[in-house]
């Protein structure tokens, strides 16, 4: 028998935009190349994008319509650009900020032969500090901590510079993002859980080639089926959700909310029909 291991997954376009180019800021994230396509994984998405163009929807409108109206009207025209353009002409624009990266950065040194040194503000709030060089660096950090204890860190970007939108501070990993997209189209398929699960091997000890599979025991055969439609039906879960929330501006994350729509996504996980579990034997048999 084979061994597989963990499915080895197409590689994301780490999307972003430099302030000195177009006067827009976004930090590369690989994040961003998937954001287009959980919108368009969402019912919710979906029923509102078609209320607006009054098209027929197979799903119906979200509780929350305003709100899901408002991403729907501030992405564009997700269906009709390749990701490249949408995210030039749309989509830097709404995560980005018209200002330089708030980054740290050393302006130079005064000494000797440099005596005075000049910073102007760049949009973005700051600390200018001194450190002496004749520190050690150790005691310099010390020094410096306690310092801007005083300075709240924390504060908002000016509304001038803030983005409209911002990546979620989520755990979620890219492979789990990107699994989750394609557990999705394949559930559309009507592709059964644990194909599923086996095809983009959730878990590897269990997958198998499946033109091999009559050389497993029957039983065990069973087991991994069924291992694998759980996995399935939980990473699909957590990708409708992922979906769902997007279409409200929130991505990625997978929280679980009174609005969402996915009940399209819902399939009962186990052991598949036909199947049964192997009896165990009584003690002493």
């Amino acid at each position: 028998m084979a061994n597989l291991g963990r499915k080895r997954l197409n590689p994301l376009l780490s999307l972003g935009a430099k302030y000195e180019k177009g006067g827009i800021a976004v930090m590369a994230d690989s994040r961003y190349d998937l954001v287009c396509d959980y919108l368009k994984a969402s019912p919710s998405y979906e029923a509102v994008m078609r209320k607006l163009a009054k098209q027929k929807s197979p799903h119906p409108l979200p509780k929350d319509f305003k709100a899901v109206a408002q991403v729907v009207s501030d992405f564009g025209a997700i269906y009709k650009m390749n990701e490249m353009d949408w995210w030039e002409k749309i989509g830097k624009r709404i995560y980005g900020i018209s200002a330089p990266l708030p980054n740290v950065k050393v302006v130079g040194a005064l000494n000797s032969e440099n005596k005075e040194l000049t910073n102007k503000w760049n949009g973005v709030n700051s600390v200018v500090v001194e450190l002496p060089l004749n520190l050690t660096l150790p005691q310099a950090l010390t020094q410096l901590r306690k310092q801007l204890a005083t300075y709240n860190f924390s504060a908002a970007l000016p509304k001038q510079t803030a983005s409209l939108y911002q990546l979620s501070n989520s755990k979620l990993r890219i492979d789990t993002l990107q699994n989750g997209l394609t557990a999705l189209r394949l559930y559309k398929k009507e592709l059964p859980l644990w194909k599923i699960g086996n095809q983009l091997r959730l878990i590897p000890a269990q997958s198998f080639i499946e033109s091999e599979a009559s050389e497993i025991l029957e039983d065990e055969l069973a087991n991994r089926k069924e291992l694998l439609s759980i996995a399935a039906s939980r990473l699909i879960r957590c990708a409708a959700l992922v979906a769902e929330n997007a279409a409200r501006g929130r991505f990625p994350s997978d929280k679980s909310f009174s609005e969402a729509i996915t009940t399209p996504y819902k399939r009962r996980a186990g052991r598949p029909v036909g199947t049964k579990k192997a009896k165990r034997k009584k003690a002493g048999a």
